[in-house]
This record gives structure tokens, sequence and C-alpha cells, in this order.
């Protein structure tokens, strides 16, 4: 009799403990699954390829010309050059002052003059000399006695330190402006003529270990704005041999941590005069293409999982949150389908893009052109991550400039010292004033000394006799009234430094005893009035170091600005009486 056999369910009898096989679902008939392909129509698709190996071509010009601080529109200009890779760009941009003067008629250097001193003469004792110079040497530029007038300037550390080693130990300040004006010290004894060269030799290595290790700044040449607390610097390098292919970028107002290729704007109003033959040369990079990987993408297995971090269902952007829907369709629809390519590029460099050239696994050669090539056509194209021109005021981001990236020469993380210096400015919107209040000077040993802001006590009065009437208290120890004023007669207003009235009555400058704040009674003291915001900003001065990739060590001075938390109370009274 004929049976009829009916399944309900379809279970596998497994005969091994793994599960190998059923982890790879293998297909017993290929041409199964090539007929199912073929019915799909997926072999008539034009993108069907995958790409398995991009060719890249472009420019890369090294930075050839910089000049330090603020450049007038319209200018042409010779620049100085200068090696763009020779050091990191924080040196170039933040380096501020001279820790090491070439004179010694003040205490300032004092540390840094003994501790060079010394270096000379560890130079000095590994030249082959007739007889031991040293003492020699100490003794025509020993560290001078300190007179009582510059004693009176110091605080209690550096003058004891300073009358230590007066006579005693060798000033590099001295030495420093020694040589710079011959090569050859003048001791005060005969010097042998076969040491005189030896002599030259230890100079001029001692030279150039004093300004491999110090990132000076001319004073004239420095790029920190002491009125606006802010970098400026321009460098500039010619893409090719053209006459207008000169690209000069420009840190207008770098104040932050961390310098990138995104604080510098592309600056076509100056020309910095670089010559044909520093133009850039050509790049050329094969590679192979990556899939772009993310949490939430599609699995590229068949039976893998997806990553469950990022759940793109459960997103919910408002109709006009045009990024998230860009997003959630580009990661759910077409997130296997990217690759990206990786471009190994010479650090410090202004690199633009030629064309990319992409072969997949069907030998097919796609050219591919930069973003905003002039062949694509002038249609407006959409772009992140791009350099910017300013051109006017009223539009602070700029025309985006596309296929240019600086590759910034720029340190992950320097070894930041104590702050040395520090100055909060604030405003006192009761007085219509703003004050400038020194809270940490640098001392000649390179430490800070904190100022104290205690107002002495006033004298108690007389019982006697009748109180004593003021007019108004001082301010405190080290607080300069910054007071609105026009400036050359526009409608600009900004902060200078005011004068504080005497108990005698008479008026007197408050003078500034910080570096930031240019030092003395200085009344050129002038800060724009939107440069000090209604919640007050602190700056500070520390000296920083760093190796390069050359394995060179670069010690500079840097400044940096950011938010306060608030100032205490000045406590000036008016109009009260002192019993």
């Amino acid at each position: 009799m004929a049976s009829i056999t009916t399944f309900s369910r379809l279970e596998p009898e497994p005969q091994r403990p793994d599960v190998i096989d059923g982890a790879a679902a293998p297909v017993q008939d290929p041409m199964w699954l090539l007929a199912r392909q073929w019915q799909l129509g997926e072999f008539a698709g034009h993108d069907g390829g995958t790409p398995v190996l991009a060719r890249w071509r472009g420019v890369a010009a090294l930075p050839t010309r910089f000049v330090a601080g603020p450049i007038p529109p319209n200018t042409p200009m010779q620049a100085p050059r200068f090696d763009a890779t020779a050091a990191p760009l924080e040196t170039l941009l933040e380096r501020a002052g001279s820790p090491l003067p070439s004179t010694a008629g003040s205490g300032e250097g004092v540390r840094l003059a003994v501790d060079t001193g010394r270096l000379f003469l560890r130079v000095l004792a590994q030249q082959s000399t007739s007889r031991d110079y040293g003492p020699d040497v100490v003794r025509a530029f020993a560290v001078p006695e300190p007179t009582p007038e510059v004693l009176a300037t110091l605080d209690p550390a550096t003058a004891a330190y300073a009358r230590l080693h007066a006579g005693r130990s060798l000033d590099g300040r001295r030495l420093r402006g020694e040589l710079q004006g011959r090569d050859l010290l003048r001791l005060g004894v005969d010097v042998a003529q076969g040491d005189r060269a030896e002599l030259r030799a230890a100079g001029a290595d001692w030279l150039r270990l004093v300004a491999g290790l110090f990132a000076d700044a001319a004073p004239d040449a420095t790029s920190w704005q002491p009125a606006r607390f802010e970098h400026t610097a321009s460098f500039a390098g010619r893409m090719s041999a053209e006459p207008t292919s000169e690209t000069t970028l420009t840190a207008h107002r770098y104040d932050s941590d961390t310098l990138d290729w995104y604080e510098l704007d592309v600056n076509g109003e100056v020309n910095l005069g670089t010559t044909p033959a520093e133009a850039g040369q050509a790049v050329t990079r094969t590679v192979m293409p990556a899939p772009v990987t993310a949490p939430g993408l599609p699995a590229r297995r068949f039976w893998e999982l997806e990553d469950g971090r990022l759940n793109l269902a459960a997103l919910r952007p408002a109709e006009t949150d045009l990024g998230q829907l860009l997003l959630i369709e580009t990661l759910s629809g077409f997130g296997n389908d990217w690759f990206v390519i990786g471009v190994d590029l010479p650090v410090g460099h202004l690199v633009s893009a030629t064309s990319l050239v992409v072969t997949d696994t069907f030998g097919a050669r796609t050219l591919l052109r930069p973003h905003g090539d002039h062949r694509l056509g002038a249609t407006v194209r959409w772009g992140l991550f791009q350099h910017a021109m300013p051109v006017d005021h009223d539009q602070p981001e700029g025309v985006p400039i596309t296929n240019l990236l600086y590759l910034a020469p720029r340190l992950a993380q320097p070894v930041v010292g104590p702050v040395v210096e520090q100055v909060v400015l604030a405003r006192d919107e009761q007085a219509n004033l703003g004050w400038a209040v020194e809270q940490v000077k640098e001392s000649p040993l390179q430490v800070g000394v904190e100022l104290s802001a205690a107002r002495p006590p006033e004298p108690p009065g007389d019982p006697d006799v009748a109180p004593d009437y003021h007019l108004a208290q001082a301010p405190p120890p080290h607080w300069i009234p910054l007071l609105p004023v026009r400036v050359d007669g526009t409608e600009q207003v900004a902060l200078a430094r005011g004068s504080v009235l005497d108990l005698s009555g008479g008026r007197r400058v408050v003078s500034s005893v910080t570096a930031l704040l240019g030092g003395g009674p200085d009344g050129a003291l002038l800060i724009p009035e939107e440069e000090v915001p209604s919640g007050g900003i602190v700056v500070q001065r520390s000296y920083q170091s760093a190796r390069w990739v050359d394995g060179s060590l670069h010690v500079w001075a840097a400044h940096r600005t950011r938010v306060s938390t608030g100032l205490p109370p000045s406590g000036v009274r008016y109009d009260y009486l002192v019993e």
C-alpha cells in the first residue's frame, strides 16, 4: 500500500559538537546562486565591482615665508624664509620674548645667566688648550654685584640668589653680549696663539646650543598681540610656478591650547614674495581601499550580528534636522558601500589633490576629480572641513576654499610648566570701567611670585578729634583701572590705563609690574573694549618644552587666555569717614 509522507517541521540532527558548517552557510550548488543573481538583475549592475586599488595624485608645497604679527591688506612684501619642518608650529607662533637677555644691567634672567655660564665652562673644558682658561673667563664676565636700586626691585629669593653668585659665577648674559659682537673673548690676559681657535670654537658651539634651546622672539617680530591677548602670524607657500599660485595662511586670532589647520584662514590680500623655485612637488600614492566601519552599519557577513551600541531606529530627528536624516539614510541604506583611502602625506605641507583613479575587481578604472575642480562645472557644492577666506567683516565664516589642506606640524602634548605670570581682566558695570588685576609676576628666577592685593590697614582715628572725611578709597595694590575712551576720534571704544587719587588729592597713574601689561607706567596701554567680556578673562604666561621628530628639544614662553571665574570685590568706597 502506498504511503504519503508529510513534514510539519525539519530539524537537523547534528553529528558533531561544533557549528562550523552551520555558521558558514555553504551553498552546495553554486549554479543556483548564480541563477538567482541573474534573475534579480545583479549581473546588469554598473557598480557591482569592489574597489581594490586607488592611485591618488596631488601637489605638496612646503611653506617657505613667515611673518609674525598682523599685515595690512594689499601689502606685497618680501618676507624672510624659514624652515617649516625644523620645529613644531607652536614654537613659531607662540614664542614670546627672550628668556636670556644680552645685558646684565638688571636682575632679569639671572638664573639662566648662571646656568648658561656653567654650560660654557663645560663646552670650554672639552677643547684641547695649553691651560685652563675657565677662571679667566669667570673673572672677566662674572655676575655683577647688584646695586641697591636693583635689589630694591627684586623679591627676597632673587636678591639672595644674585648676591650669592655675584663675582663667583660666569654670567651668560654678559658672555652672550660679548660674543654677539666678536668671535674671540676679551679676557684681559694673554691667550696663546695655539689656543685662539679653540676659544673661538667654544664660543660658537655655546651660541649654537643656547640658540637651539630657547625659541626666542624678537621684540619687533613677535606674533603675540598684547592689546588683544592673542597671536597673529602668516606664512605662505607656492603650489606651482604660476605667478598667482601663492597661498598665504593667516592665524588671525589664535589664543587656544590646540593649534591645527582650522586656526588658519586663506589670506588673499597679502603676498609674501615666494619665488617659482619654491613651488611644490607632485606626490603620488597607491593604496588599497578599506571598507568604512562604524557602530550601526549593516553587517558584511551572512550570519554576523550588527553592533547594538548604535540603534538607528531609536533616533527621532526633527523635520528640519537634515543632518540626522542624511546620517540615518547613509548608515542604513548605503553604510557598507563606503570605502576609505589612507594617504600618507608629508608633515608641514600645503596639499592639493589632482586626481584619484580607482580600480575595481572587474578591472574597470574610474577617474574622480577633486572637490571644486573647474571641470566639474560651476555648481555650488557642499563640503566639510575646509579652509576659508574671510572677505567681509559681516561674513565671519568667509568663502570656503576647496581642495586645500594644511597638514600642520603640531605637537600632541607639550610639557607645560607652572604659570609664571597671570593677569585677570574684568568689568565693573556699576563704575563703568574695567580692571586689570595682576595676580602673579615672573621673577628673574623664572618662577611665579604671587602679588598681594591686600590693602594696608588704615591708621586708627583719634577719638578726641573729629572724624576724617575721605572722598574715595584707593584700589587694592596691583589693581589697574581701565577707562573707556574714544580711539583717534572714531566711534571705536577702547579701555585705557587710568589714574587714581592719592590721599593727598593728587592723581597717580597706576603702573604695572608684569610683562603681560607692558611693565611700568605705560600710558600706551589701550585694550579694545570687545576684548574684555562681561565675565572677564584670565591671561597667563608659562614656559613649555617638547621634543620634535628629529629629537631636538625646544623651550619657549607661551601665553594662554581662558574665561575668568570672577574677581573678589575691590572694596573701593566713596564719601566715608574714618573715626
